[in-house]
């Protein structure tokens, strides 16, 4: 083993979602890897993707910060063709961008389904068929999807179930582009992650309190929702062993991993970032 295999100096990547929450983590990750990094999402108007970049930035990497609606084929194509402008080529594509619609199943209507599907799945779908041919020409490359623990197991919280669905196409969509990229030296993996410190996950302050080194405490919940969508996710038969949150650091370093040529040998495999979720 040689430490340089994690090593991403010379890469470009390009971070679909990457505005906040994992889809930030994952960008400064492989930025601080040596890569250089652009990053999209939807919302360019809040100013939080701009500082992504300027972060990048700030690690002595190049960025380009571009906006782009990923459920769209022309706004995907136009978007892959100005990173290739920019950086020449594209070495690693990380899918992070998401998706939520808190109905359960028997609630969601069309207009709902779609949505999700545009976007959590379709716009996966999209972003790979447009980066796909640039990296068989180059006979290398990584491409890394975030699917979920909900997509690998039906979920307690009966409002995810619909997300829980997608998550599993997402999964198995990288299985089989791992057969189809394969023989090129193209490599195809995801990451399911059981629960993250979230942004919009009710609780929050009081779960992300709960570091590694707090790992035996029980977060101080205030209110019944709260309650009730904690024990949801983690608790009964959804518990997590390690008895904590992932940070996004913890997420970006599996990202990284699997960007890299340390994991050259791994394709087509969902890699459970969990805290024991799945054992």
């Amino acid at each position: 083993m040689s430490l340089k295999d994690f090593s991403l100096i010379g890469k470009k990547a390009l971070v679909v979602g990457a505005r906040r929450n994992m889809g930030k983590a994952f960008a400064l990750g492989l930025a601080e890897a040596g890569a250089d990094v652009a990053v999209t999402d939807i919302d360019i108007e809040s100013g939080q993707l701009d500082q992504v970049g300027e972060d990048i930035k700030a690690l002595g990497r190049d960025s380009l910060v571009l906006q782009a609606d990923i459920s769209k084929k022309n706004e995907v194509d136009n978007l892959v063709e100005r990173v290739v402008k920019k950086f020449g080529t594209i070495d690693i594509l990380m899918n992070v961008a998401v998706m939520y619609h808190h109905k359960s199943l028997p609630d969601l209507n069309e207009e709902g389904w779609n949505k999700l599907t545009d976007v959590n799945l379709k716009g996966y779908w999209l972003t790979t068929q447009a980066v796909a041919p640039i990296m068989i020409n180059q006979k290398s490359g990584s491409i890394i999807n975030m699917t979920s623990r909900g997509g690998l197991k039906a979920h307690a919280d009966k409002t995810m179930g619909n997300y829980a669905i997608i998550k599993a196409g997402i999964a198995m969509m990288t299985r089989q582009y791992s057969r189809y990229l394969g023989p090129h030296n193209v490599r195809v993996n995801a990451i399911a992650p059981s629960l993250v410190e979230w942004e919009e996950f009710p609780g929050q302050e009081q779960l992300s309190k709960n570091k590694p080194q707090d790992s035996n405490k029980t977060p101080e919940i205030k209110t019944i929702s709260e309650l009730e969508k904690f024990e949801a996710w983690s608790t009964g038969p959804e518990s997590i062993p390690l008895g904590r949150v992932a940070t996004f650091e913890e997420m970006a370093n599996a990202g990284v991993f699997l960007a890299s040529d340390a994991s050259s040998y791994i394709t087509g495999t969902i890699l459970n970032v969990d805290g024991g979720y799945m054992a």
